[in-house]
């Protein structure tokens, strides 16, 4: 039954969470700050339990009146700690990482088992996305599905990733070499939004040139434009 006490509408970064999260029975929110996330995807029915966990007491507050708001108490339940600390293995089976950097969500999935024994986890890193898909791609976890949403002026890279593989996924034909600023995945699948993504980052790049004459930034440069121009020249 939906719980319509005060209903959550979702902006686009979270939504395309919700919809990557689908199937799960049970979702451990990492991070969850004011638990919008987790409100909306019991709400929705998308999801039987929410376990929120946040390191941080006033978020979990936050999380809490919200909450109560929508009536959702039998079904969430809020836990104080850091990263996957507080989640036994097997308990979830999917994790939501939102709105961390990239070398932090990495520090978070670095345990045993993987996921703590969830089959999924869906992360959206607000910097340093190149850290977390160098990471994953090191030791062979899947991305399932790789987006790319405009939400409040900005973009946004959303991903799922699966269980350790024995191989890695194959890069692109003529991806450049140790470039993870982008996903491979949503390269190959067109993503909409992948083409103004690039045009941005070139953008950037190239105005940082302008002043700044950086061996890294020259290359980088180069790399988004090859990866633009497959773009333009694929069909």
């Amino acid at each position: 039954m939906e719980l319509d006490c005060q209903k959550i509408h979702p902006r686009e970064r979270l939504a395309c969470a919700i919809e990557l999260l689908s199937g799960a029975r049970v979702v451990a929110d990492v991070g969850c700050d004011h638990g919008r996330l987790s409100c909306a995807l019991i709400q929705r029915n998308i999801a039987e339990k929410c376990i929120a966990i946040d390191i941080s007491e006033p978020s979990l507050k936050k999380a809490e009146r919200l909450i109560q708001k929508i009536g959702a108490q039998e079904r969430m339940e809020t836990r104080l700690g850091n990263g996957l600390a507080p989640l036994a293995v097997g308990e979830a089976d999917a994790i939501a990482i939102l709105g961390m950097g990239g070398t932090l969500i990495a520090q978070i999935l670095d345990v045993s088992p993987p996921f703590m024994g969830a089959k999924k986890c869906v992360v959206q890193p607000m910097r340093g996305a190149e850290d977390i898909r160098r990471w994953l791609y090191e030791r062979n976890y899947p991305v399932f599905e790789d987006r790319v949403v405009f939400d409040a002026g900005r973009y946004y890279q959303i991903f799922s990733i699966g269980e350790p593989m024995e191989r890695p996924q194959e890069l692109p034909q003529n991806w450049p070499n140790d470039f993870f600023l982008v996903g491979y995945t949503a390269f190959q699948n067109r993503e909409p939004l992948m083409k103004p993504l690039l045009e941005q980052m070139l953008a950037t790049t190239r105005r940082k040139l302008r002043t700044q004459g950086a061996e890294a930034l020259h290359k980088l440069e180069a790399q988004l434009q090859q990866i633009w121009q497959q773009w333009e020249n694929e069909p």
